[in-house]
């Protein structure tokens, strides 16, 4: 290749790349929120008891178009299957990485304390015991920061039961440390006073919005986990 189409190959790669990476900046979970940019700008879709993500095609379609780029590119004609897999399973993993060691800097530069935590996994769920309805809740924190942080959780249900039971918030009864980028499990239940299955069963408070508290002496920091 001459140097015209080198120049042009050049800016082609950088192109796809970036494609690729901004697909992925976007459609990563925002600080403190279970939605990413991208599921703000292109909104779930509620209908009767079923949701559509059609930010997930948006996404996949705009990482195809660079994957797809990238194996097209002349450098790459005689290894395109090679350049697919390691895009796949090498270039996107580290995109997504260094997405999560940037936060990681900035939080420990930043000494955010508790705001450097975020909730990975959350999953409410309603049960029986004894014959009293009880709620559970089964979390996956992650503490971004090189510093020990020590708190407890509040919890402002979907207003659905909210406006059922009365009661605006529970706190869980522990308290929880992380440090050190680490991962802290929380399994904890809380029994519902009075209400009964057939109250809560009618209910569609799985559609809505959970926000967590996590909070100290010094400092508290609101992460919101949308319904579905």
């Amino acid at each position: 290749m001459n140097k015209d189409r080198i120049g042009k190959e050049n800016i082609k790669l950088l192109g796809y790349i970036g494609v690729i990476f901004l697909t992925i900046a976007l459609s990563y979970k925002l600080p403190h929120d279970s939605y990413s940019l991208m599921q703000y700008m292109i909104k779930p879709i509620k209908h009767d008891n079923t949701v559509f993500y059609p930010s997930s095609i948006v996404t996949l379609v705009f990482v195809m178009i660079g994957v797809i780029g990238l194996a097209s590119l002349e450098r790459f004609k005689k290894r395109k299957l090679l350049v697919v897999l390691c895009t796949l399973f090498l270039l996107i993993p580290f995109m997504k990485w260094t997405i999560e060691i940037t936060r990681t800097n900035y939080h420990s530069l930043m000494r955010d304390g508790i705001k450097s935590v975020d909730i990975e996994e959350s999953n409410i769920s309603l049960g029986n015991t004894d014959n009293d309805m009880v709620i559970n809740f089964n979390l996956d924190l992650r503490d971004y920061s090189r510093h020990q942080n020590r708190f407890k959780i509040r919890v402002y249900l979907p207003e659905s039961i909210r406006n059922l039971t009365g009661k605006k918030y529970y706190d869980l009864k522990q308290e929880y440390i992380t440090d050190n980028k680490s991962t802290q499990k929380v399994h904890e239940s809380m029994p519902f006073d009075n209400i009964s299955g057939e109250e809560i069963s009618h209910l569609t408070w799985y559609y809505e919005d959970v926000k967590y508290v996590l909070y100290n002496d010094k400092q508290s920091v609101s992460i919101i986990d949308h319904g579905y």
